[in-house]
């Protein structure tokens, strides 16, 4: 390299706001609620039954126009929040039936086969600022989904439902 040669261009981007974990409630006929994890803090039974779920039973006891969730039937995975004993206590308290899964199942829940996969590729490649404009971005995304989409999501997971059922609780090859 001569001394008249310039150095190298640096390209500096502006720092993203970083990962967030955002849980994300939805039933047949569309969404129902998303909600964020606070920046450092951890999934656990306590977040989960205190920050959550109220939040997610408080958007259905509106849509039901009642403040009781008897016959809501919850479906969810097998993470240790979701079947701690401190949840199951919140959700009996509630009068919310859990949809069980087998314990060492495939994946059997919606949002990782159909819904993630699907905001993922519309989502991919885009910084956010902050926390909130990540935030907004999913809710105009899933905002853009129809209740088709959810119909299908719900369809797709009864079908492989019944593949596990199939194969007796073994993994099988992805569907599509």
């Amino acid at each position: 390299m001569s001394t008249t040669d310039s150095r190298p261009t640096k390209v500096h981007r502006n720092k993203s706001a970083g990962k967030r974990m955002v849980a994300i409630f939805f039933m047949k006929s569309g969404l129902i609620k998303p909600v964020r994890l606070e920046t450092g803090a951890t999934v656990n039974a306590s977040w989960y039954v205190n920050t959550c779920l109220p939040q997610v039973f408080s958007v259905i006891s509106e849509q039901r126009e009642t403040r009781d969730l008897r016959g809501l039937i919850f479906h969810d995975d097998n993470a240790r929040p979701h079947r701690a004993w401190l949840t199951n206590e919140f959700l009996l308290e509630n009068h919310v039936e859990q949809y069980p899964n087998p314990p060492y199942s495939p994946d059997l829940s919606p949002c990782d086969f159909c819904l993630f996969p699907k905001l993922k590729k519309q989502l991919r490649g885009i910084r956010f600022n902050d926390d909130s404009e990540l935030l907004t971005a999913l809710e105009q995304t899933i905002d853009g989904l129809t209740k088709e989409d959810f119909k299908n999501y719900f369809e797709d997971w009864f079908i492989r439902m019944h593949k596990c059922i199939d194969a007796e609780g073994q993994y099988f090859e992805k569907i599509n």
